[in-house]
């Protein structure tokens, strides 16, 4: 008798009354809905009835209109980038589901029942069909919403959606009832993007913050996927790449605007203001960050929110450079690094630097040897027969990293020795050397190839690879043409000079030196290939001993603080 007529008897009582009691609620939503967010007030979706009917069951919109359609909030990349601001709390208190009284007055749905699954929800549809489970109207809440709702595997949420059919009575519909405002009341099994997360033992969770994805996936994805084998890692960055190669590690990834160059305070500040709500957002138990704004920004955002950080400072950059504003960063770099838990560093003078400004103490500092190179991904490569010497330069074609200083010794070589050598560029150049790239390309001089995102073919070609910078951190393109067995000619600084050995498997010049850069081409010039070729391999020794990614990679989760 319940189950044939008074149970939806009291469907349509309660519906109707909850419409009249909750009638000006839901309008109220609506207008919330509307205002905060572009498109309809209510979301209509697919989903499975009585017996595996679909029908159209509404929501109240708590996603942003371009959001996948049909797909389990579950199995969006990114859950939280699709969900609209009020949409979290709509979604939280359930006030979403409030339309579906509607669906509840018509007889699509009963108060208490199984969730509707989605139409392409086969898994789930398919669990409940053996255990009975399809053959009742589904709910607006019920057994399994009370046990666990998000939190639950799909066949333990089928198990239970079976359990309340077969217990299937108004003392037990009451139990579900009153179950449910507790449910929402306390925000039980809300797991937004997630499912199945009852009994597993949960990870803590790592935000990783940088300015630029291409280059932490060329350089730290050994170090993240370590990581995340003791860290649910989270990544906040401008993705320019590799998003997908992130998520394939099971990684949530979070596209972060951030002006690299820009010194504008007011885009400064919004950037703060972006790793405020961040950090509210997802909670996490440590943040590591990379490069000069997320260490500064990321930092005062991490000690405001009591939150465990360490940073990463990859080289001085211009930031030193220029005196006022080395007064300013210094500044800003101190608040930030004053709560730092720890602060990797790639050489031991910028290390010495932020010691001497007051900024990092000794006893927080770790120098590492960069990031290290992967001898398997980079490996010995034969030494190449070209009829010209290639001398390669692989980075971006700026003053900073020694161009000026190139170029004159290039067009001196020609000068000098005749058309027996080629420059090699990869990369991409700014505004102001368009004119000399192209003209030496059309001189003959030099070969421009663009930017690449695998340079290994480029080194296995190269005779010699050039980097005459000002500034390094430590310069991930010496490391890899020394692992590929290249000779190399490098400015003698901090971030150079540790990737050489000193006219054994390269030349140091002195930095902005465009009469000594010209000097070693010259004497690389003059060796013959097979002499060439032994500096190379003296080059591979060297990251053997010194740079291995692994030993690198294991010396910094070490050097993490225990949570």
């Amino acid at each position: 008798m319940y189950r044939k007529f008074i149970k939806r008897a009291l469907d349509i009582i309660l519906s109707l009354c909850g419409i009249a009691v909750l009638g000006i609620p839901m309008a109220v939503c609506a207008v919330i809905v509307k205002v905060t967010s572009p498109g309809p007030v209510l979301f209509w979706q697919k989903r499975v009835g009585k017996d595996k009917k679909t029908f159209m069951m509404p929501k109240f919109r708590t996603m942003y209109t371009e959001t996948p359609a049909n797909m389990p909030t579950h199995l969006l990349s990114d859950p939280q980038k699709w969900i609209t601001p009020t949409g979290r709390w709509f979604r939280k208190l359930s006030l979403d589901e409030l339309p579906q009284l509607f669906s509840i007055l018509t007889g699509k749905m009963s108060v208490i029942g199984p969730r509707p699954a989605l139409w392409n929800q086969d898994d789930l549809i398919a669990a409940r069909e053996a255990v009975g489970a399809n053959s009742v109207r589904p709910g607006l809440t019920g057994w399994a919403q009370i046990n666990g709702r998000d939190e639950l595997e799909i066949d333990v949420k089928a198990a239970l959606d079976g359990e309340y059919v077969r217990r299937l009575s108004f003392g037990f519909d009451v139990k579900c009832f009153f179950g449910t405002v507790g449910a929402v009341l306390g925000h039980r099994g809300v797991v937004e993007g997630g499912t199945g997360t009852m009994g597993k033992q949960k990870k803590k969770k790592l935000l990783v913050i940088t300015n630029h994805s291409y280059m932490l996936y060329r350089f730290r994805k050994e170090l993240i996927a370590q990581l995340s084998e003791s860290y649910e890692v989270v990544i906040s960055t401008p993705f320019v790449g590799h998003e997908e190669d992130f998520l394939a590690m099971g990684l949530k990834c979070i596209n972060t605007r951030l002006d690299r160059r820009s010194i504008n305070p007011f885009r400064d500040f919004r950037l703060f203001r972006t790793y405020r709500k961040m950090l509210r957002t997802e909670r996490p138990d440590l943040c590591i960050t990379y490069s000069i704004k997320p260490n500064i920004y990321g930092g005062i955002a991490c000690r405001m929110a009591r939150i465990p950080y360490c940073a990463n400072v990859q080289g001085l950059g211009s930031a030193f450079g220029k005196k006022w504003l080395s007064v300013i960063v210094t500044g800003l770099y101190k608040a930030a690094f004053k709560k730092v838990s720890r602060v990797f560093f790639e050489n031991q003078p910028n290390a010495d630097l932020f010691r001497a400004k007051g900024i990092c103490p000794a006893e927080k500092q770790t120098v590492l040897r960069g990031a290290g190179i992967n001898l398997q991904e980079y490996a010995c490569v034969p030494y190449p027969q070209n009829e010209k010497l290639h001398f390669l330069y692989l980075g971006r074609i700026m003053r900073e990293k020694g161009m000026d200083e190139l170029f004159y010794a290039v067009e001196k070589l020609r000068e000098k020795h005749g058309d027996c050598f080629v420059l090699d560029l990869v990369g991409f150049f700014e505004d102001e050397y368009a004119a000399t790239v192209d003209r030496l390309s059309k001189e003959g001089i030099a070969v421009f190839h663009g930017f690449c995102q695998d340079p290994r073919p480029y080194y296995a070609e190269a005779d010699c690879v050039v980097l005459p910078s000002y500034h390094e951190g430590m310069s991930n393109v010496l490391l890899e043409a020394a692992a590929t067995a290249r000779p190399i000619i490098t400015s003698d600084i901090p971030g150079c000079r540790e990737a050489v050995d000193k006219d054994v498997s390269g030349y140091l010049c002195p930095k902005a030196d465009r009469e000594s850069l010209l000097s070693a081409m010259e004497k690389m010039l003059s060796l013959t290939a097979a002499q060439r070729e032994e500096m190379g391999l003296s080059g591979r020794e060297k990251m053997e001993r010194e740079f291995e990614k692994h030993s690198v990679v294991s010396r910094t989760v070490n050097a993490l603080p225990t949570l």
